[in-house]
């Protein structure tokens, strides 16, 4: 029976839609294969304003590349004694930076903790296949002159922190073995404490985003060199 619908404007229209037939819908769960695997700065910044994520496959077993992961150091990154020399600039121009990053000799994750990076979480090592190493901070990173983390004496502290018009930032470098292969992940997590350094960190963001990404697929390289030497 065809419904012809003149002059009822739009309660003939809902009677129209009413009597169509129903297509029935079966809801059923995404693959596993599809489902977003959790990630293990859930627990330290769930939702970010601002987060990148890079990841490298190394033909190596998990424990050569947590090894070479937390033993790397800064003058193996290729691209991070550039790129950090760029953004340093002011601080050294200023005398309120003496040393690049790029020169400390020190596993680079050390070299996080000696500028202000506290350690929210790592393991001992590799267990079931699998390490991670967790890192946070607080601060206005966007200053040309006052971007040095805030400090924090602990994890606790990065939790409460709260300070206006700064960002937190939580890092994760985690490890997991597939067969003959290991993922090595990176990834970093950006939150505001208001709307006025979500604003001013997006301004900066939109500038460092590229060579912030490029640093980290320079890091998983030489943890990818290190890890099959």
């Amino acid at each position: 029976m065809k419904i012809v619908v003149v002059g009822a404007g739009i309660t003939g229209l809902v009677a129209a839609w009413t009597l169509r037939p129903r297509r029935q819908h079966t809801l059923t769960s995404p693959p596993l294969s599809l489902r977003p695997a959790p990630s293990p700065l859930d627990a330290f910044i769930r939702t970010p304003d601002f987060s990148e994520r890079h990841h490298r496959t190394v033909q190596a077993p998990a424990e050569a590349v947590w090894t070479a992961a937390t033993s790397v150091t800064p003058a193996e990154i290729r691209l991070l004694t550039p790129l950090m020399t760029v953004r340093s600039l002011p601080q050294i121009l200023t005398g309120r930076r003496t040393k690049l990053l790029t020169a400390d000799a020190a596993p680079f994750l050390e070299v996080f903790e000696e500028e202000g990076f506290v350690e929210l979480y790592r393991d001992a090592g590799v267990t079931g296949g699998r390490a991670v190493a967790i890192y946070g901070a607080a601060g206005r990173f966007w200053s040309p002159t006052d971007n040095s983390p805030v400090p924090l004496d602990d994890g606790q502290a990065f939790f409460q922190h709260e300070d206006a018009g700064t960002v937190k930032v939580a890092f994760s470098l985690q490890v997991v073995e597939s067969g003959t292969t290991t993922l090595v992940t990176t990834e970093t997590r950006i939150v505001a404490t208001d709307r006025a350094a979500r604003r001013a960190f997006g301004r900066y963001w939109l500038i460092i985003r590229g060579p912030s990404g490029l640093i980290r697929r320079s890091w998983l390289a030489a943890i990818d060199r290190r890890s099959r030497a």
